[in-house]
């Protein structure tokens, strides 16, 4: 008995130990939680309602390319919930400042009772860090007028990774992800903008609070690196 009192003993040690010993995990997220002017009140009312995500970086890690067909994966630096969740809201928010308007949200695809001006789609294409490079982001976008008019457009954005004294490189990995996807609405939004001026030129209300009533032609935008 007391033999099998100290191997349990000395097992139960070890496990303490291994478990004192692991390296702690940090989390990250898109959102830099900065507070954001509210827009209009009388704004567009635009909703992003899906992002498509590869599977290489739809997972809690964070996925680091290193050298050439090699990625790098970390589990002691995940996403504090999935980018799936995060893009639609982060995405939102960026196309409210844009757009001016406080009625920019992130919305499920299904959801009912909304009078939207325009919905928004997103399909990432890639969406890649690159050790000792910058973020590389590619998204083919989809916004649906209220009329039922649609347009595409695709934004292929590089940023570098700029590493500040006092963070790590995978905090700047991740501001520089921010900063991708903030163009990436940016776009979008110029997007609008051009389907509205078009609308207008066509004869069309100008009134740039309500999509007009009669379709016009839809035209898609790229932006390049």
């Amino acid at each position: 008995m007391t033999l099998l009192r100290a191997f349990f003993g000395a097992a139960l040690i070890l496990a303490l130990g291994a478990c004192a010993s692991s390296p702690p995990v940090h989390y990250y997220s898109l959102d830099d939680g900065q507070p954001r002017e509210v827009g209009s009140p009388t704004g567009l009312r635009v909703a992003v309602t899906q992002v498509n995500l590869p599977d290489v970086v739809d997972r809690p890690q964070l996925v680091i390319r290193s050298i050439g067909h090699q990625l790098r994966l970390d589990d002691q630096h995940e996403w504090a919930e999935p980018l799936r969740r995060q893009i639609p809201r982060l995405v939102a928010r960026d196309l409210a400042g844009v757009l001016d308007s406080g009625r920019v949200v992130a919305l499920p695809i299904d959801a009912q009772d909304y009078q939207l001006d325009f919905k928004v789609m997103l399909d990432i294409q890639r969406m890649e860090v690159v050790a000792g490079q910058g973020v590389d982001l590619d998204v083919v976008w989809r916004v649906e007028a209220r009329n039922g008019d649609v347009f595409f457009g695709r934004s292929l954005v590089r940023k570098p990774i700029e590493t500040a004294a006092a963070s790590s490189d995978y905090q700047a990995a991740v501001a520089a992800q921010n900063l991708a996807l903030q163009t990436v609405a940016a776009n979008i939004a110029a997007g609008i903008t051009d389907w509205l001026d078009q609308a207008a030129a066509d004869g069309h209300s100008a009134d740039r609070s309500a999509v007009p009533a009669a379709p016009s032609t839809g035209r898609g935008r790229g932006d390049g690196i």
